[in-house]
């Protein structure tokens, strides 16, 4: 099926967000809520030739520092066109939308707390985000990448992005779905330069160990006893100390003995080169990693009928004979080159190892620049790539939900992604390419490409996204997304390995028109293959403050 409005992706091509104010957001934009205590999208929605009559209202809650969106999307059957559902009559809700537990989640579009991947040298910063993910990654995004955890119609997850960041190390976390657990991954990092300038000042004193825990109180408590660095500096100031004496038992106060020269002058020269450890030093930016993410329950083996289609449960899901765990390590390590207000320039290296699968195991050498201000950046972010011929790069990335099952698409025996894996040879010749990724923000204006591609056949990847807003009057934003392909000329070329969404907005008065159309996926009962199907929207949306 092709997109009805093309012209949003034509758009797009000559310029990972989430659905609840546009279809594409730039990245670095936070996803945060309105200002809008309440907010609503009212129209009609056009699915696999059925019209229904789209009503989601939600409730923005905005704390300045965390936030929630909260909502009921609800899609009631207008008009049901041949071939018509079984037992389907006007004014039913659609039955896909509330069939399974995990879509009585639908009402969490998602709840944050602080930004994601952010690391301020000299502070501790942490973040939270859990709801419907369209851009999780974990590190450098070579093994977890721009993850959507929501791509098919009839399915609905809330997944989990989080991390915390400090001037010695950190921790990053994800996993697509908090029911059921599928996808997860983790990142831990050490700054090991930072670690050991501190211990070296805990072990020389030139940062007093208990200078690290806070004295709070008067200067004396109620009992009269004094804070533990009071006590510490009155008792360097004593001239005298009580000593017991060995023969008699007696208690006795003798004069201190005094330091030897060498020992206070060491005790000066600590004092005047102060701690070793600094928070910005350039010593510190450079950080290692390591990382596992993986796929608890692959599917390893489907089921299918006597014609040869896949078999699927009373839900529509796939029937799976058995899974395995599809695992991938990896360790990585940075430095920031340069930092600067308006430059920013990190390499990085990355080697991964898909677990469990002969020679399989990839490098990744890139270098993330940045440069720019608030309103002006451009992120370039150009990475090579050398593997085995049976490695996989960025596994778990944008189609995972789909290739789970169903690893080509446009193939019409479906095979599982690990098992299509499995059956690479393991000991072909090394295969090379390359990944750019490029963001541009502008003011209020954003774009962004991705382009992949390497050794072998239909081994290419483009990624597009445009964000454009005319005034306060229109707004076009959208992204196209597709992989699998083998020249460039077939880049823009919209099959089923097509993905993307489109949307134009113009603000009339009280209330915004927008014309949605977002591509997903659903499961076909008839050939058990993944059919793309197109919701294209009409809707009305406007909000309240209170």
């Amino acid at each position: 099926m092709r997109f009805k409005l093309a012209f949003v992706f034509i758009l797009s091509y000559f310029s990972a967000g989430y659905l609840s104010a546009q279809v594409w957001t730039p990245p670095g934009y936070a996803m945060r809520p309105n200002q809008d205590f309440f907010s609503y999208d009212v129209g009609v929605n056009k699915y696999d030739g059925d019209y229904y009559a789209y009503i989601a209202p939600a409730f923005n809650f905005n704390f300045g520092t965390f936030g929630i969106n909260l909502g009921v999307p609800l899609n009631v059957l207008l008009l049901d066109r041949a071939p018509k559902t079984p037992g389907s009559k006007a004014g039913q809700i659609r039955k896909i939308d509330y069939d399974q537990k995990s879509d009585y989640l639908r009402f969490i579009n998602y709840a944050w707390y602080g930004t994601y991947g952010e690391y301020k040298p000299g502070e501790t910063t942490y973040s939270a985000y859990v709801g419907k993910i369209f851009n999780g990654y974990i590190g450098h995004g070579t093994i977890v990448n721009r993850y959507i955890n929501n791509q098919r119609v009839d399915v609905y997850k809330v997944g989990v992005m989080a991390d915390y960041n400090t001037d010695y190390g950190g921790v990053q976390v994800f996993t697509n779905s908090i029911t059921d657990k599928e996808v997860s991954a983790g990142r831990g990092y050490i700054r090991p330069f930072a670690i050991g300038t501190k211990a070296y000042d805990w072990i020389t004193g030139a940062t007093p160990l208990f200078a690290l825990m806070p004295a709070f109180g008067n200067v004396q408590d109620e009992a009269g006893r004094k804070k533990v660095t009071e006590e510490a500096k009155d008792k360097n100031l004593r001239s005298a100390e009580i000593v017991e004496d060995p023969l008699t038992g007696e208690i006795k106060e003798v004069p201190k003995k005094e330091e030897k020269k060498d020992e206070k002058k060491e005790e000066e020269k600590r004092k005047n080169r102060g701690p070793l450890f600094r928070a910005d030093a350039w010593w510190n930016r450079f950080a290692i990693g390591y990382t596992t993410a993986f796929d608890a329950n692959a599917p390893n083996t489907l089921s299918f009928d006597t014609t040869g289609n896949m078999k699927l449960d009373s839900k529509n899901n796939p029937v799976v004979i058995n899974s395995v765990r599809a695992a991938i390590q990896g360790y990585d390590a940075e430095y920031k080159l340069w930092s600067s207000e308006n430059l920013e320039v990190t390499p990085y290296y990355d080697v991964n190892t898909i677990k469990n699968v002969s020679n399989s195991h990839g490098t990744h050498y890139g270098v993330l620049a940045k440069i720019g201000g608030k309103e002006i950046n451009l992120t370039l972010k150009p990475e090579y790539r050398r593997m085995t011929s049976n490695y996989i790069p960025m596994y778990f990335d944008s189609y995972y939900e789909l290739e789970r099952t169903q690893s080509n698409l446009n193939s019409n025996l479906p095979t599982p992604k690990w098992q299509y894996l499995k059956g690479l040879d393991p000991d072909g010749a090394i295969v090379k390419g390359y990944f750019y990724t490029a963001i541009l923000n502008v003011y209020n204006f954003g774009f962004e490409l991705n382009y992949e591609d390497y050794d072998g056949k239909d081994n290419s990847r483009i990624f597009l996204g445009a964000y454009i807003p005319i005034g306060q009057i229109f707004r076009i934003s959208a992204y196209y997304n597709k992989k699998g392909f083998d020249k460039r000329s077939e880049a823009l070329k919209i099959d089923d390995k097509s993905m993307g969404a489109g949307e134009l907005a113009i603000k009339l008065g009280p209330f915004t028109v927008k014309l949605q159309d977002i591509r997903r996926w659903v499961l076909d009962s008839a050939t058990g293959k993944y059919e793309a199907k197109d919701e294209q929207k009409i809707l009305f949306s406007g909000g309240a403050a209170f």
